[in-house]
């Protein structure tokens, strides 16, 4: 080893004064990939950096999203205490100052307009007891009625959609280690291989094993760089896209007659209605031909297993509960639903969408599930909350 290689690992040793490692998470999108973040003292300053942690999820894999997370928590200029404006300025003020002030403008605030002059809007990147607080907040601490969280503009659609359809909201009917084996997957709305690059693995894989894959999306992306079929649909005519699929699996017959009759309602009503509406009409508001509807509707009906995911870019439309309605009406006609290998889901957009509705800060929920408009559940809650 020459001098000049000894000089430079002499220095790069003494570079790194101390490191500490911190076992974390990604706090970005649903994947949440497990992370260290790996603290280094460098003679006067320190430097981070994140790597990926073997898990069941994301095994490992980290995106950009989360090899740059730190930097947002760690960065100089966060605010790390109160703000108050005085004479136009944000000025720094205690804990109590902040606390003493928002109580005293609220209070002065519901005293003149009511308790439901004070609203409060939550997140789905929060943790479920946090969800719970903030819910209690609002209808107990606040007295208001006004509560509601970001899955408003999402995932709400998707939830009533599983709700009206299945009786129960799930975000995911199946696991992540089934769609490998799955035939068939549509993809709608969605853009997993930018919102969610560390998911992309198992639909590549799947793939590989020979799925037939079909995205729904007016743009090109990554996404359907990989799909076998993608359907450059008018934007907010996905309706009548699911609705053109049904007619053509009904006119094929490719229905499973037995899971219809057992296990669903009102097939003939919705099999009277999507036999109503003509290809003409469905290929005018689709922009997508009678060919490429009749090639979904044979590969999705004629494989014994099959998959939809669905995402904002159906579920943010003026009829996106229906538009999923739509959509699970496709698995249920065909049977691909409760089994192996079939079922739905709806990818989330932040880490903990199914539990920050779940558990009392989505407007029509109370915790654990309940109704708001279900009189029992309002008592037992209020109960619970001392709150009679």
């Amino acid at each position: 080893m020459t001098d000049l290689m000894l000089r430079y690992f002499r220095e790069k040793q003494q570079k790194v004064q101390s490191e500490n490692v911190y076992e974390t998470q990604c706090p970005f999108c649903s994947m949440q990939c497990k992370m260290q973040l790996i603290e280094q003292k460098i003679i006067s300053r320190k430097q981070y950096k994140t790597i990926g942690q073997d898990n069941p999820t994301s095994e490992g894999r980290l995106c950009v999203k989360g090899l740059n997370a730190h930097q947002h928590a760690l960065n100089q200029e966060r605010i790390t205490k109160p703000l108050l404006k005085i004479n136009g300025q944000f000025v720094p003020v205690s804990w109590q100052v902040a606390l003493d002030t928002i109580q005293e403008r609220f209070t002065s605030i519901q005293k003149k307009d009511g308790k439901n002059a004070l609203s409060v809007y939550g997140s789905a990147s929060i943790t479920n007891e946090e969800a719970y607080l903030l819910g209690k907040f609002a209808r107990v601490a606040l007295g208001t009625k006004y509560i509601d969280y970001n899955g408003r503009l999402c995932m709400s659609s998707a939830a009533t959609a599983a709700n009206q359809t299945f009786g129960l909201d799930r975000g995911f009917t199946n696991s992540l280690t089934e769609v490998p084996n799955t035939r068939v997957i549509i993809l709608a709305g969605t853009n997993i291989a930018e919102c969610q690059p560390t998911i992309m693995p198992y639909f590549q894989q799947a793939k590989e094993n020979g799925a037939y894959i079909i995205a729904i999306d007016p743009r090109e992306t990554k996404t359907t760089q990989l799909a076998d079929l993608h359907l450059k649909i008018k934007p907010g005519s996905d309706i009548a896209l699911a609705n053109g699929i049904l007619k053509m699996i009904i006119e094929a017959n490719f229905i499973d007659h037995t899971f219809v009759s057992e296990r669903t309602h009102h097939y003939k009503e919705v099999k009277d209605y999507v036999t109503s509406i003509t290809m003409k009409e469905i290929v005018t508001d689709t922009g997508i031909t009678e060919k490429e509807i009749r090639q979904v509707a044979h590969i999705f009906g004629s494989e014994p297993s099959g998959m939809i995911f669905t995402a904002r870019g159906i579920e943010q439309q003026i009829n996106g509960t229906e538009t999923v309605r739509a959509f699970l009406n496709l698995l249920l006609a065909t049977g691909k639903i409760g089994k192996r290998y079939s079922g739905y889901a709806a990818i989330t957009g932040q880490g903990n969408g199914q539990g920050a509705r779940e558990h009392g800060q989505k407007a029509d929920q109370l915790p654990g599930y309940r109704s708001i408009e279900n009189i029992e559940h309002r008592r037992y809650i209020a109960k619970v909350w001392g709150n009679r």
